[in-house]
């Protein structure tokens, strides 16, 4: 009884059959939208820095895919939206590397007691919904309006990220966003293949390391045990034993050069003076765009210097590690 009762009092959380779904948005790495994405993508579940990885992942594909989805008028708008995106990201970040300050560190909330915490890993999970709200945004802007009703259906399920990602492998077959996306998972693909490093197993070479300067994707997939002839048939598929572990801040350095590089190449509309306008204001969103973990505010105002609170909608501490001129 108490089962069904569970299930009854979420179905306004997740529209699905059946109690699945709640369950795993209760408990697994990402909810539900983790758990359907570690089925079509790669397994996260094994690693915190991974299932941030992913997500970023998701937005560069989506930012690929605008180079033939944006016309000009809505370029503006995607790019602000690509940048709030790519902060939210950082903020997330910030729960699980040091900003970049001299005495920051990522505390564990059960045995730190510290004014240096300038995150803690704890509050992880929290931020992977602000990321999907963000995201829904720049799908939103991205795609057309039949597509992007669509999404919204998919969206409104529960399956946020998994709605991303089937609207990005749906929407500009025949333009080419497709192949534009895919590419960048492709290059994903080979990014989480080095970052695990000795725990690499490529079939049928008899399991040597991932070496990007050598290998190429058909390895990579190899490494996380994808088939190479079917999606779903992967019976060497790397678990979260092999996906496990830190995530070196460089994979996400190359990911966010790739948003910040579909960013400034968005294309422009409109007389001079427009263009004029929207060259400022791209200049100021791309050139935001990358890596540098920021802690999210937590205070109206600088004044509570001794709890170390940052300014609301304070700029990061360091730059971001990926500059793009305007």
């Amino acid at each position: 009884m108490k089962r069904i009762m569970a299930c009854v009092a979420m179905t306004a959380l997740i529209v699905e059959s059946g109690c699945t779904p709640v369950v795993k948005e209760l408990r697994y790495p990402g909810g539900y939208p983790g758990y359907l994405l570690d089925k079509r993508t790669f397994n996260t579940s094994g690693s915190k820095q991974l299932l941030l990885l992913r997500a970023t992942l998701i937005l560069a594909m989506a930012a690929e895919m605008s180079r033939v989805t944006v016309k000009g008028e809505d370029a503006d708008a995607f790019a602000k939206h690509l940048a709030a995106a790519a902060r939210e990201i950082n903020l997330a970040a910030a729960d699980l590397y040091p900003t970049g300050d001299a005495n920051s560190k990522v505390c564990a909330t059960a045995i730190d007691d510290d004014a240096n915490c300038t995150g803690f890993y704890a509050n992880f999970e929290g931020d992977i919904p602000l990321i999907e709200g963000r995201i829904i945004k720049v799908m939103l802007a991205a795609l057309p309006a039949d597509r992007a009703r669509k999404f919204l259906d998919d969206a409104t399920k529960g399956n946020i990220l998994g709605a991303a990602w089937n609207a990005v492998g749906l929407v500009a077959k025949g333009a080419g966003g497709l192949h534009l996306a895919f590419g960048r998972y492709r290059s994903g693909q080979e990014i989480v293949a080095e970052y695990m490093g000795t725990r690499c197993v490529i079939k049928p070479s008899g399991g040597d390391k991932f070496d990007p300067e050598t290998m190429t994707v058909v390895e990579a997939a190899g490494c996380l045990g994808l088939s190479s002839d079917s999606l779903f048939d992967n019976p060497r598929e790397a678990g979260p034993a092999a996906l496990s572990g830190p995530v070196k801040r460089g994979a996400f350095l190359a990911l966010f050069r790739d948003i910040a590089s579909a960013c400034v190449d968005l294309p422009y509309s409109g007389d001079v003076a427009t263009i004029a306008s929207s060259r400022n204001l791209r200049g100021e969103a791309c050139n935001s765009i990358g890596f540098a973990p920021t802690s999210r505010p937590f205070r109206i105002s600088s004044d509570a210097k001794t709890l170390n609170a940052p300014a609301a909608g304070a700029e990061p501490a360091a730059a971001p590690d990926t500059k793009i001129a305007p």
